[in-house]
């Protein structure tokens, strides 16, 4: 085996990536995809590919448009390029292209739309003269619809030392430029990070700072902090010594850098403010801040004059902040007499509308509102009255009184009302009516004002009564205010108003929604005092374009740039209250200047589904975290768990890629192969920071020993990590970087200090792990550990944490990780241990530098490793060194034992070699088998899974089927993988089955030798292990065996989409050799005969069924190609040919059954399309078969010297039919009696068939007793009284035995008149002679006048109408001559049938009048109604088990009537498309009117097999079902997978590419829109 398919050698350069987006149906993205992050590898080239079906509701017309510069030109995010979906295949079209620039995109698709009527999915034609919207809608003008907008995150490509830098390799620290010192003394402290291990840098803003002194409260965003430079410089000067300094960070240091953006607020000294005050929210472009302003002003007022008004400044309890509060609401509040900003003028209103009333040309209430008026009462009424006097104008708290009524229009209102039509009495309503509206608004306000008391009062308590807060301890006075202001008045340098110098601060809003301008027009929480305020910052006021403040948006577009040609990214502050229209204009400018910008940001969004908002729309490639706000071991390990990383033993990406390719049109329509896989949707990626520079450091929110194991748990985690400086030297508290002015010692090794050994070993690791995406996070009392494993050479890192929260325990318990199949060496161990006192030595306190407290980074002993085996097998157990105590961490290596480092190569390769010989027979028994098809031939069943139950088959496809949903949601809690877990069962359950097989098919040695060579290095691995190298082999192993199995079958459509793939491959399912059902008595091991159905049809006589089979063959092998298997199925049926019939059940020949009038004619029907399609053509004909019953009538034994002694050629056979139909058809059956049918009465086993020469020339058969159609339901109920009584007995002429009939005298008239065909036609049972010709033209005359049921009940004497039983009109009759008139009319799906093979028989308008009612009344999600629901006898749910005494449900009698089977669907889409392609070909129209509706029905075909393309996908069988329940739901009693269910969708499929072809021709010639 290894010789003969030995491992190739692996590629170095990975494969061009096909990421693959399914959409659904309206074009939207799935929900799980709602946030899209592109994968990227090092040094691999990848496209993006959005795929719909073709068929769905956005699939006409459907153009993606994006704003990826797809001709190469720069981005523009508002600027979309439109990209048309080509035909990918038949069922599918796709759209893609290659993805070479980092960013944040967009995208949506426009489709054009069938404007839906109701009309449309209801009988409407009720006469002539009603339009049919069937073939309206062929015609109907598309509405143009679009999708929401979606986005799609491409993340940068970042170097570092020309190597590639993993955004999960990032290590960063967090500086402050300005206790950096001088921009020339950096170097040392630049090489301390690196020497810590540290990639990347984050510089909080290094500009000119504001009043506070705080660098996020800028006083000149274009200019650098001059105390960066020890002598004054220009700003370029200034920028290139900074450019300087962080190029040498880059190439000496190795080091990338981020800065601070800080684009929200400015200080509120800017000296530009002067100049620019419209650059704030002031009160002339705010007017709505009004009354916020006012009681800001009134507020400051009452803290300056506090001690006049005998409230004491100091403030020491709750009780004197209450005081405080009543002082606020006597001496604030209700002088300013806020409620003027909120109620209407009532005597102001009643002047202006007297005024109004005493006009000459006043206004007239409409009609329409004085009806309204009337109708209306109570708070409905007074609702109208307000919003018709006020307008639907929002309100703004601009202005005192400032809610205005219309004067005229309430003028003409209070006419319309006046019940003395006097001015003083309509005046007098008109108070009335405003006082009630006032007393809302008075409501409004008390409420308002209650809230802005209780904030007010909240934020004194925390301010003056919490020892943390700066106002602690300090009197209210003109310096420390009540509350701070919520705005700064600027002081301009021209003389303008007032109002424009009012500025607005900044701040936050706790629980806000980050969308929101909280300073805007629609927003009251400046006046209800929620701004949780800082005092230092003006916002601005960008508006939502740069032409609503252009200056600033420009001052603002001139900083960023100069940031982004200096750093490789951005930390946005503030991100969560940015403008997101501003943010966006601004990171685009930076992108254009650094394509490839890193950018991080804060969101205190409080959902995730915002922050998906801003991460979409910004392109933010990772959001910050932060492990300070765990407050325990067990959520510090939730947060590890969560940023990243997939589980340990995750299952193989590679199973989720199929080989491909992407056609690139930017290359002349270059093909590119590749792998195409689908895209999967995630969480933003992380920037997990152990500790940010405005978090308390582990020493203030735990202990000081918690620095080590936090950060290690961080660094272990699979995203970027960050840190602050001054973490790893331990400082003491948090700075503040307003009020600190020490600065960063120079350390002359900074290993030598705090956590430096150990942080410097802890970063380079988290850089060299980033490609171990594997990860397990286990929590234990205090410790944690996580564990990262590289997904393909399982090469790990180990690291074990004794967490050191508060109450941390030295001997708390642990037990010793066991590491099964797992060597581990050990990598190093430390402790963090606090020196005696643990603060910084006070001498050092005013020195001037920042110092860290006091520790000892003790070294342990490395930990115990041992090896042991027990009953799960080898494992290595590692026991904790002595002294292992809070604030510990230990890192082992691991690797494991035995194992193959290429096993994911050794798996995917040699697959297609080792499956190349193997016959589409054979590739039947390795991919499918039921469990009864496996008994019969290897003696076992179908595998059964605890937890789960028994697989649907006994090969692969019984595996795949779960595999399928486990794989891509990496479900390793399936219950399949536990059982993998357990035991190596299954893996010798696929090999040993395929060993068994090879008895029957040699080839499959093979196979089972790959799987044996596999499944010895998968047993190697540790049982965690398994499902994923399990999957990877079953999924190695399906792909290659589908893709022989597809190489087999050349039919014209196989291949050309997902669905004729997976409806071909129910041929190999439903083709297969079985012990007890060959197609002949003696078939040989191999020989394949077709199932009818599985699991229910699958051995012995049931299965092989005459009609199944031959409704089936045209799809299943002729479009297959399957020429030979559909020749043989042909001849053996033909070979058994009995008193003129094919039998209903084959049984291999031994005992058949001719209990069939159909079958019969869906085998000469068979023989017909074989002749049309296969090589051989019409020398078929000329084939001899031996005859099992020589004379054609007498029964003799199959194995006695008399059956297959004599032979006729296949043309003699069909006219044996043909003759023996002629003279008519009589016989009992053969054996008849309980024996052969212990449900039939005994009058049922007599078979009766006629040919009405006299008149129609119809076949016409069949009793009341039994029944010889597809709707062959029996009655077996005694309870019910229906045993013996058939439910659909059908007799008279069937509709689709008459179409069938006309195929075949057609096909032979034809014959005939080329001399092809020796027998001219038939001789009656008068004895006259009838040819083929005339017998066609006697069936062609008779059928409309016998079966159409007219519009007109005045028509119905010219079609041989029984008007009292007709149900329904425009359709065609189910039978003609029944026994029971009634039945005659009943409204069946077999009308398509005949529509299909004999069109010629129906008149064109009539057929397409019953084709809408078809589809308004029987067609189904996936089947047809097999009974008009208008019928009494319509029951829809099938349930064989049912054993009631109702004779129209019991025991599943109404199998037929009403529930929805799936082959009538195809012929109902053949039948569809001859008529109205027909119709579409016969009307007189311009070619772009001709194309519309080509393309309308080519849409709606395919719209009508949407559903089936879903089902077939999600089958646990691969295939689609017998039937359903009513309206597509499920049927348990049904076959999960059914021949002629498949069969004939191929065969619709196949006559369907006749139309795509001409579609896309006609679409390729018409010029775009």
């Amino acid at each position: 085996m290894s010789t003969r398919y030995s491992t190739p050698d692996q590629p170095d350069i990975p494969p061009f990536m096909v990421w693959n987006l399914d959409l659904n149906e309206d074009g939207t993205t799935p929900h799980d995809k709602s946030f899209i992050r592109i994968p990227s590898a090092p040094n691999q080239s990848c496209a993006i590919r959005f795929r719909i079906l073709i068929g769905s509701t956005a699939s006409i017309d459907a153009t993606l448009h994006t704003n990826y510069p797809l001709d190469g030109s720069d981005y523009q995010r508002t600027k979309f390029h439109a990209k048309r979906f080509n035909f990918n295949n038949q069922t599918e079209q796709i759209c893609e292209f290659r993805i070479e620039q980092p960013g944040p995109y967009q995208y949506y698709l426009s489709y054009k739309s069938i404007d839906d009527d109701d009309d449309d999915k209801c009988d409407a034609i009720a006469s002539a003269n009603d339009r049919n919207p069937t073939v309206e809608r062929i015609y109907r003008a598309f509405k143009s619809k679009r999708t929401p907008t979606a986005y799609f995150l491409v993340d940068p490509h970042l170097e570092l030392g020309g190597q590639p830098l993993p955004l999960d390799g990032i290590a960063l620290q967090s500086v402050s430029p300005k206790w950096l010192g001088l921009l020339k003394d950096w170097s040392p402290q630049l090489a301390a990070s690196s020497k810590l291990g540290y990639n990347m840098v984050h510089f909080i803003p290094m500009q000119q700072r504001g009043g506070s002194d705080s660098p996020y409260s800028l006083y000149n965003q274009l200019e650098l902090s001059d105390d960066l430079f020890d002598t004054p410089l220009k700003r370029s000067e200034k920028e290139v010594r900074l450019r300087e300094t962080l190029l040498e960070m880059n190439h000496r240091h190795k080091m990338l850098g981020v800065t601070d953006m800080v684009w929200n607020h400015t200080a509120y000294n800017s000296d530009w403010l002067r100049d620019h005050p419209e650059a704030g929210f002031n009160l002339e472009n705010s007017p709505h801040l009004r009354s916020a302003y006012e009681l800001d002003a009134a507020l400051t007022q009452f803290s300056r004059y506090l001690s006049d008004l005998g409230l004491d400044r100091m403030v020491h309890s709750v009780a004197d902040v209450d005081r405080l509060m009543d002082g606020v609401a006597t001496h604030v509040f209700k002088p300013l007499r806020l409620w003027q900003f909120y109620v209407i003028d009532v005597e102001a209103a009643l002047a202006s509308v007297g005024d109004a009333w005493d006009a000459t040309a006043t206004e007239q209430l409409e009609v329409e509102d004085c009806d309204t008026l009337v109708k209306l009462s109570g708070d409905a009424r007074t609702e109208w009255q307000r919003t018709y006097m006020l307008g639907d104008r929002a309100h703004a708290m601009g202005t005192r009184f400032g809610r205005t009524i219309d004067a005229g229009r309430t003028a003409a209102m209070l006419r319309a009302l006046s019940s003395d039509g006097t001015k003083d009495g309509a005046l007098a309503q008109l108070r009335a009516l405003l006082d009630l509206l006032n007393l809302a608004y008075y409501r409004e306000y008390d409420a308002d004002v209650a809230t802005a008391q209780k904030n007010i009062g909240e934020r004194v308590k925390y301010e003056r009564l919490d020892n943390g807060s700066w106002k602690f301890g300090k009197p209210i006075d003109d310096d420390y205010k009540i509350v701070d202001p919520l705005f700064t008045t600027v002081d301009t340098r021209e003389d303008v108003n007032d109002d424009r110098r009012h500025l607005a601060n900044n701040g936050w809003i706790w629980g806000g929604n980050p969308l929101d301008n909280f300073a805007g027009a629609q927003s009251k929480a400046y006046l209800l005092r929620e701004v949780i305020v800082w005092g230092d910052c003006v916002k601005l006021n960008y508006g939502t374009q740069p032409a609503d403040n252009p200056w600033l948006w420009e001052h603002m577009r001139q900083y960023t740039l100069g940031m982004a040609r200096a750093f490789h990214g951005f930390r946005i502050d503030n991100c969560h209250s940015t403008p997101i229209e501003l943010a966006e204009y601004l990171l685009d400018e930076a992108r254009r200047t650094n394509p490839n910008l890193y950018v991080i940001a804060e969101l205190f969004t409080g959902s995730e589904s915002t922050d998906r908002v801003f991460v979409q729309r910004l392109g933010i490639n990772s959001l910050i975290r932060e492990a300070m706000q765990a407050w325990d071991a067990h959520e510090m390990s939730r947060l590890a768990h969560r940023h990243g990383g997939r589980p340990i033993g995750s299952l193989a990406l590679d199973c989720l890629g199929e080989p491909g390719f992407f056609t690139d049109d930017a290359h002349g329509g270059t093909r590119i192969n590749g792998i195409v896989a689908p895209l999967s949707g995630s969480l933003p990626h992380a920037m997990f920071f152990d500790c940010t520079h405005d978090n308390e450091t582990p020493a203030q929110k735990r202990t000081m020993e918690d620095a080590l194991p936090n950060t290690a748990i961080v660094a272990m985690t699979a995203c970027a990590s960050g840190s602050t400086r001054g973490y790893d030297e331990l400082y003491p508290r948090l700075l503040n970087v307003v009020h600190e002015h020490r600065r960063y010692a120079a350390l002359d090794d900074p290993l030598k200090v705090g956590l430096g050994a150990a942080k410097a070993k802890i970063n380079r690791l988290h850089r060299e792990i980033a490609a171990f995406q594997e990860v397990h996070v286990h929590h234990e009392s205090d410790y944690v550990t996580v564990h990262r494993v590289h997904p393909v050479t399982r090469e790990g890192v180990l690291m074990v944490a004794h967490c050191a929260f508060h109450g941390a325990s030295e001997t708390a318990s642990f037990e010793n990780p066991r590491l099964y199949g797992t060597s581990a060496t050990a990598e190093f161990a430390y402790r963090l241990r606090s020196a005696e006192g643990a603060k910084p030595d006070s001498s050092s306190e005013d020195d001037g530098i920042l110092h860290g407290l006091p520790s000892t980074l003790e070294e342990l002993d490395a930990p115990g490793i041992s090896k042991h085996a027990d009953s799960r097998g080898m494992y290595t157990e590692l026991q904790l060194p002595p002294n292992f105590g809070p604030g510990s961490v230990l890192v082992v290596r691991t690797r494991l034992v035995d194992f193959k480092p290429n096993l994911d190569w050794k798996i995917r390769t040699c697959a297609d070699e080792v499956v190349a010989k193997l016959s589409l027979g054979a590739l039947n028994a390795a991919l499918f088998r039921c469990d009864a098809e496996e008994r019969d031939v290897i003696g076992d069943g179908v595998y059964n899974v605890p937890g789960l139950g028994s697989l649907s088959y006994c090969g692969i496809q019984g595996w795949i089927t779960h595999l399928e949903h486990i794989i891509p949601n990496n479900d390793l809690g399936h219950p399949l993988c536990g059982h993998l877990r357990q035991g190596n069962w299954a893996l010798d359950f696929v090999s040993k089955r395929l060993h068994k097989y090879a008895r029957v098919y040699p080839q499959l040695d093979d196979l089972a030798e790959w799987f044996d060579e596999r499944w010895a290095l998968v047993k190697r691995v540790p049982n965690f292990m398994v499902p994923r190298y399990f999957a990877l082999t079953m999924h190695t192993a399906y792909r290659a065996l589908v893709r022989r199995a597809l190489s087999l079958m050349p039919g014209d459509i196989v291949g050309r989409s997902r669905f004729t793939n997976q409806l071909a491959l129910t041929s190999v399912q439903m083709m297969g050799y079985v012990n007890s059902a060959g197609l002949r008595p003696t078939s040989s091991a191999g020989d394949c005969s077709m199932s009818a159905g599985l699991p229910h049809f699958s051995t012995h006589h049931m299965r092989c069924w005459g009609r199944d089979v031959f409704i089936a063959l045209e799809g299943l092998l002729l479009v297959t190609g399957r020429f030979d298997e559909a020749r043989d199925h042909i001849l053996a049926f033909g070979s058994t040919l009995k008193h003129g019939l094919i039998p209903n059940l084959l049984d291999s020949g031994r005992f058949p059954r001719y209990n069939a009038r159909d079958a019969t004619w869906f085998w000469l029907q068979a023989v017909q399309t074989y002749c049309m399609l296969s090589p051989e053509g019409l020398k078929l004909l000329d084939t001899p078969v031996e005859r099992r019953f020589p004379d054609g009538e007498a029964f003799v034994h199959w194995d006695s010297d008399v059956a297959y002694s004599k032979s006729s050629t296949v043309a003699d056979l069909i006219h044996e039919i043909m003759q023996r139909h002629a003279q008519g058809i009589s016989f009992r059956e053969w054996n008849a009696g309980s024996a052969l049918d212990s449900q039939m009465r005994d009058e049922g086993f007599n078979v009766d068939i006629s040919v009405d020469f006299a008149s129609t020339g119809f076949v016409s058969g069949g009793s009341q007793w039994n029944c010889g159609t597809w709707m062959d339901k029996m009655g077996s109920s005694d309870k019910a009284g229906i045993r013996g009584v058939p439910a659909t007995p059908r007799d008279g002429a069937d509709i689709e035995i008459v179409g069938l009939q006309k195929s075949t005298l057609r096909w032979l008239a034809e014959l005939c008149r080329q001399s092809i065909f020796a027998h001219e036609g038939v001789t009656t049972t008068s004895g006259s002679q009838i040819t083929y010709s005339q017998w066609d033209q006697l069936v062609q005359d008779s059928f409309e006048k016998h079966f159409w049921v007219p519009l007109d009940p005045s028509d119905d004497v010219e079609y041989h109408v029984d008007s009292t039983v007709v149900n329904r009109r425009g359709i065609y009759r189910d039978t003609y001559g029944s026994s029971t008139a009634w039945a005659d009319y009943q409204f069946r799906p077999n009308i398509s049938i005949a529509m299909t093979v004999a069109p010629e028989l129906f008149d064109p308008e009539h057929a397409v009048i019953c084709l809408h009612k078809i589809s308004s009344v029987l067609a189904g999600p996936l089947g047809m109604r097999t009974l008009d629901p208008r019928d009494m006898r319509y029951r829809p749910n099938y349930d064989n088990s049912n054993d009631s005494s109702d004779p129209l449900v019991a025991q599943g009698i109404n199998y037929h009537q009403g529930p929805e089977w799936l082959w009538p669907t195809a012929y109902y889409l053949r039948a569809r498309l001859l008529f109205l392609h027909k119709a579409v070909s016969q009307r007189q129209a311009a070619s772009a009117e001709l194309t519309h509706a080509l393309r309308t029905v080519y849409h709606e075909l395919h719209a009508n097999m949407v559903n089936l393309k879903h089902h077939i996908s999600s089958s646990s069988f691969a295939g689609l079902p017998e039937l359903t329940n009513r309206d597509g739901s499920y049927c348990r009693d049904s076959c999960e997978t059914q021949a002629w269910s498949s069969g004939c969708l191929l065969m619709a499929l196949h006559e369907m590419a006749k139309l795509e072809l001409i579609v896309h021709e006609a679409l390729a010639l018409q010029p775009a829109d």
